[in-house]
């Protein structure tokens, strides 16, 4: 059995310990951090979550020498995502419920809430933790969660210390804009490599922050070709056409991507740091439906159903973590902020909240994981995917989905069809299925368990108490025969 660092922090009045759980250690040399996440990233996009059309051998060895999580959720879209790993809070408490600067409908069915537009340079969030800890801290990628989409223009624009404000001792320069046809892969996992050169003798955390595989796609021509040559065509649109799905290019994106994780995990080795390294990937969201088919999930990005939250992760730490485990207990992104803090041998203010457990007694087996709850809240519509406002409560194998006011069947409907326009059912909506027996969320039961139903919708309106929820309300101003022809900034 192998177990977790913890050390324990100097002035315990002034900090609160991540986790309860006592955990033995071997030494005290604290890990480095590599945490990668991939934008709209599909549960069922590699080899070892089922795929059999995309190669992911480097990915599919991450997890077969640490862990994967068969159950592991974020939100429906990037920067509620993005937020809460770096906030460690749930987006209902932080605020940051909906993607930076997308649009209002103020003439929907529902006026929906005004949000937090940039995530609070003042917070203790996770790079300031580990920088606290004794950890170099570093991004290079993708951004979105203030003020700009990649960081290379703010980092142009307003320099370093923008990022050193959010706890970040190094920012890259791979922005979107200069990829040279494989949106900045390359370049951002490059950048990552001389971070990590640079700072091999000290702890280090790097956040890999990627735009593949978002919409457009973008892929080397070679790995394209690739692809083809196995049967699959090219796309004729690079925003996706459903009815294409799995186009050539898309595969191109995974394995390439697949690719530069290996290179990374190579440098790791070439430095010698592979033993004292936590390596963990994710997906920020499920992928477009436009490109890719997630059954056994029903939808994808932008939904509550779980292709749109349930995601990829997979950790490796040699040193800590058995291989070959397979968890099956559902955890969130909020979870990664208490469980480095833990490795790390830190804790957090007693006046910073956050949401996350910690979990080191997943990964060494040792202790118990303590919460049973999980809740997600998008108070926003999304029309090109068919989304209204809703929240999620998983209890156990129970998924309750409440829908605020208005709702849209999108079952059997193609992705690039799925436009709220003419077809809402009006009216509060309650779905609750057992996710054991129904992964694919084909049977709504809430008629017949009128018991569990009530349990869980009272968890949930104490969680909308218990975080402060913003919560959306009818729209006096709501146009039936055109609610989503033109957007608004009109917030409540």
């Amino acid at each position: 059995m192998k177990y977790f660092v913890l050390f324990l922090p100097l002035v315990l009045l002034l900090v609160l310990p991540v986790s309860s759980q006592p955990v033995k250690h071997q030494n005290r040399v604290k890990p480095n951090i590599i945490f990668i996440l991939v934008d709209d990233f599909g549960w069922n996009q590699l080899g070892c979550y089922g795929s059999e059309i995309v190669n992911t051998p480097n990915l599919d060895k991450l997890a077969r020498d640490g862990a994967k999580f068969t159950s592991a959720y974020a939100m429906p879209q990037c920067s509620p995502t993005r937020a809460a790993f770096l906030s460690g809070k749930y987006p209902a408490r932080s605020g940051m419920t909906k993607v930076i600067n997308n649009r209002f409908w103020g003439k929907a069915p529902m006026l929906t809430p005004k949000v937090r537009k940039k995530l609070p340079a003042e917070w203790y969030n996770l790079a300031k933790m580990l920088k606290k800890a004794g950890y170099t801290t570093g991004i290079s990628g993708k951004w979105h969660v203030a003020d700009n989409y990649p960081l290379a223009p703010i980092k142009e624009k307003k320099g370093m210390a923008y990022f050193n404000a959010y706890g970040f001792d190094w920012a890259g320069e791979a922005a979107e804009a200069k990829a040279k046809g494989d949106k900045a892969v390359m370049d951002i996992t490059i950048e990552v490599m001389d971070f990590i050169e640079q700072n091999k003798d000290n702890p280090f955390f790097a956040f890999v922050s990627h735009f593949t595989t978002h919409s457009p796609l973008a892929a080397p021509d070679t790995l394209v070709e690739k692809y083809v040559k196995k049967g699959y065509a090219r796309m004729t649109d690079k925003w996706g056409i459903v009815s294409e799905r799995p186009t050539a290019d898309i595969l191109a994106m995974t394995g390439h991507l697949d690719h530069s994780i290996g290179l990374l995990v190579e440098k790791i080795e070439s430095l010698g740091l592979t033993e004292n390294t936590l390596v963990a990937v994710m997906g920020d969201n499920g992928a477009l439906g436009r490109f890719w088919d997630h059954t056994p999930l029903r939808e994808s990005k932008g939904s509550l159903y779980e292709g749109g939250i349930r995601v990829p992760l997979v950790i490796k730490w040699p040193k800590m973590i058995e291989t070959g485990m397979e968890i099956t207990t559902p955890v969130h992104i909020i979870d990664m902020y208490p469980t480095f803090a833990e490795i790390a041998g830190t804790g957090v203010p007693r006046s910073y909240k956050i949401d996350g457990e910690s979990l080191s007694p997943l990964l060494s087996g040792e202790g118990k994981f303590d919460r049973e709850v999980l809740y997600f809240h998008h108070p926003h519509y999304v029309p090109m995917y068919g989304k209204t406002p809703g929240s999620i409560v998983r209890k156990g194998d129970y998924k309750l989905i409440y829908y605020f006011g208005d709702y849209l069947d999108t079952q059997g409907l193609q992705a690039e069809h799925r436009k709220l326009y003419g077809r809402l059912e009006l009216g509060e909506k309650i779905e609750l299925f057992n996710l054991r027996e129904d992964i694919g969320e084909k049977t709504d039961i809430s008629r017949e368990r009128p018991g569990k139903v009530k349990e869980l919708m009272s968890l949930l309106r104490d969680w909308w108490d218990e975080t402060n929820a913003s919560l959306p309300i009818v729209n006096p101003d709501y146009d039936p025969g055109n609610p989503f022809a033109e957007s608004s900034n009109k917030e409540r």
